[in-house]
């Protein structure tokens, strides 16, 4: 969701922050840390970085980046607070600072889940540069249990410098793609032609990349179509040829063949028209299926 910036639709430049700081104040509740727990945790892998930092009796506010995806911020709630609409941002200098105060930096939305606040790349790097700046984030809302009560959640900068160089070095290391990015993957194919164009052999490659990292990836299922152009037993022969090139593509990369299923079935079904070059287009591609471990089991528990 977006971050909608207060009265001019502009954004404050965190320079002129400090010029005009005001009072904060009073609310009904806050959520924050002690200066003692304040802490940023950084959890890392190839798939995914995350930078937390708890706020107790809350949940965390959390700057997460996966593989194949921009970095977000998002507030995670472990207890309802916060009712729907739109919160305040504010921006406060932190309490070892001598002169109180707060600013408004913009408007928020927040709805309803487990994560009420959440912002994108370019309003995550901006909340970044004010806990770089040594400044405190508020998060200021009605809570859903009242009109009356207001709820404030603050974001401390306590040693947010150093855990963001770690954030950062944590992202270099991700991978191209994510586990739902190459889930389902199709790739197209020259009419006759039984091997991919370059651009379809990136797809693969990375899908390749992510399969060997992930343990949990168990299965692989290929698929071979074609077009309705031709005679049907070559269609078959055809969409075998272009299927089994694939799963050799992968196995040449180190996926390990028992992973693999390989399946072809000629013009049998199409997803588009034959009648158009577009349609027929589509329906020339073999289709791969990803399956993990995680994701079998959580179907299973589905009613």
């Amino acid at each position: 969701m977006s971050l909608f910036w207060c009265r001019s639709l502009r954004r404050i430049p965190l320079l002129a922050l400090g010029a005009s700081l005001v009072a904060a104040p009073v609310w009904g509740a806050t959520f924050e840390s002690t200066m003692a727990d304040a802490a940023w945790q950084l959890e890392s892998s190839q798939f995914e970085c995350r930078l937390s930092q708890a706020i107790p009796l809350y949940g965390a506010a959390v700057f997460s980046r996966r593989a194949g995806e921009e970095q977000s911020f998002y507030l995670r709630q472990d207890s309802r607070q916060l009712a729907p609409g739109e919160a305040r941002l504010e921006v406060q200098n932190p309490l070892w600072e001598e002169i109180p105060g707060s600013r408004e930096l913009g408007r928020v939305d927040v709805v309803e889940g487990e994560r009420p606040v959440q912002l994108d790349w370019r309003d995550s790097q901006q909340l970044m540069a004010t806990l770089q700046s040594g400044k405190r984030l508020v998060f200021a809302r009605q809570a859903w249990y009242g009109e009356d009560t207001q709820v404030r959640i603050m974001v401390e900068p306590v040693s947010f410098r150093p855990a963001l160089e770690r954030f950062h070095r944590c992202q270099a290391g991700l991978l191209p793609v994510n586990y739902d990015q190459i889930a389902r993957t199709a790739l197209y194919f020259q009419l006759g032609q039984d091997e991919l164009p370059d651009e379809e052999l990136e797809k693969l490659e990375q899908l390749a990349l992510y399969a060997r990292a992930d343990d949990a990836v168990t299965r692989i299922f290929i698929d071979g179509h074609t077009d309705a152009m031709g005679l049907r037993a070559d269609n078959l022969e055809l969409s075998r040829q272009r299927a089994e090139w694939v799963a050799q593509y992968l196995m040449d990369r180190d996926v390990p063949e028992s992973m693999i299923t390989v399946r072809w079935h000629g013009e049998r079904y199409p997803v588009a028209s034959n009648h158009t070059p577009e349609g027929r287009h589509q329906n020339r591609r073999v289709t791969l299926r990803v399956d993990r471990a995680d994701e079998r089991l959580n179907a299973s528990r589905q009613p």
